[in-house]
């Protein structure tokens, strides 16, 4: 580490005060926290024949079961805003014209209710394509409007990806990634927007999901089966302090290049691995003005070498699915916040919202993690007490990253699906 990167870091880690994750959601301001288990995932992929039961207009499903404009029916489309015209000089889409198609999912119930959703999505975007992620949530028998959950492209030369401000009305609020709602709702529905301004190019979405949340519900660390203690898999460390023009607020694309190095190796594709600036680049949400959009990094790893990874947001209720998906290989980030003497070890003092790599326990169910905010590479390993991270963790409400390999399952009793 060079002499700036070593005050920068000891400044932050005297000081600790900034979040490199998204703001975390809040609950609604009447909840009242009961017993139970609120974090449950919504998934809809290609592979499993799920997006052609979509309501499509302009898309057309691919021989794969992924969706993609269709060329005879997309229709022709203007960016409402002119180039530069938009928030503070910029573009909301790509300031001039293009084709465009949308997939509507099913109506989803939701048993019980949920006040708050964060989605993501697995897509390719080749160049002079996008996408975006509208949900819409059914409150005492009402729909609401669609709420935009983001512009998404893999690189800047066609729109620059972002987040969208400003649109809260009497049903709920987007913060970056989040969904809120301001009462329970009962149902979801999700539909991709598909935009493309080249005749010869389409993106392709093959999976969306959904971590769909009771924010009124409380959840505990359930007991363990001790499926993962023990497993600790070969996760590279990399540290975010080692990058003095940024890297202070680069705990999410480091934590997704921690995760992209472990599947590089494991199998064997040396192009799933680039550095922590290039992530950053590739997940940078110039309305968030950060790189922590959860969307934007999951979304940034599955358009990665052709697809060769799945991912997607997730909540958890508990460690005891992360233990699950340690013992099948599969390490996660989660995002914490905790302010001081509540996480013993901890890289800093206390953080608004950061994320960290789960890489496996120990013999007694404490977690081992691989923290960013450490000084350098070698020294991001950690060992953090279970109860300790378990109470950092519910910042977020169990807001974690998974990625695995494409076409393979998610191990079963991993997470816990709509029905």
């Amino acid at each position: 580490m060079n002499a700036r990167a070593r005050v920068l870091s000891a400044v932050l880690l005297a000081s600790c005060i900034w979040a490199c994750a998204s703001s975390p959601p809040s609950a609604s301001p009447d909840a009242t926290p009961e017993a139970g288990s609120p974090a449950r995932l919504w998934q809809k992929t290609a592979v499993t024949g799920d997006l052609a039961r979509f309501s499509r207009d302009g898309t057309r499903v691919t021989a794969e079961g992924a969706l993609e404009l269709d060329p005879s029916t997309s229709k022709e489309g203007t960016d409402p805003f002119p180039a530069g015209g938009w928030l503070d000089g910029g573009s909301f889409y790509n300031g001039g014209t293009f084709r465009f198609g949308t997939a509507t999912s099913e109506v989803q119930s939701v048993p019980g209710g949920f006040d708050s959703v964060v989605p993501s999505f697995d897509a390719q975007t080749p160049p002079g394509t996008w996408v975006k992620l509208t949900v819409s949530a059914r409150i005492e028998g009402t729909w609401s409007k669609d709420y935009e959950l983001g512009v998404w492209a893999f690189d800047t030369t066609t729109v620059a990806r972002h987040s969208v401000e400003g649109q809260g009305d009497a049903d709920g609020n987007v913060l970056t990634d989040t969904l809120n709602l301001k009462r329970r709702a009962d149902a979801l529905r999700v539909t991709v927007h598909l935009f493309s301004e080249r005749a010869d190019a389409s993106p392709r979405v093959r999976a969306l999901a959904a971590a769909v949340t009771d924010t009124r519900l409380s959840p505990q660390d359930a007991t363990s089966d001790r499926t993962g203690w023990g497993v600790v898999l070969d996760v590279p460390g990399y540290s975010q302090m080692i990058y003095p023009d940024g890297g202070e607020v680069w705990c999410s694309p480091t934590s997704t290049t921690m995760l992209l190095g472990y599947w590089s190796r494991k199998l064997g594709r040396a192009d799933l691995e680039h550095p922590v600036p290039t992530a950053a680049a590739h997940t940078y949400d110039w309305v968030y003005q950060g790189t922590g959009n959860w969307s934007f990094n999951t979304a940034y790893a599955a358009g990665m070498s052709n697809g060769a990874l799945h991912g997607l947001v997730a909540r958890f209720d508990s460690f005891a699915p992360v233990e699950r998906l340690i013992a099948a290989g599969i390490p996660v980030s989660i995002s914490i916040a905790y302010e001081p003497g509540e996480l013993p070890g901890g890289a800093a003092r206390r953080t608004d919202g950061h994320l960290i790599v789960v890489k496996g326990f120990t013999d007694s169910g404490d977690v081992l993690v691989n923290d960013p905010a450490f000084g350098s590479n070698e020294t991001t390993s950690a060992t953090y007490p279970r109860a300790a991270l378990w109470r950092a963790w519910q910042h977020s409400r169990g807001a974690a990253y998974v990625l695995w390999p494409a076409g393979t399952p998610l191990p079963a009793q991993g997470l816990v699906p709509l029905p």
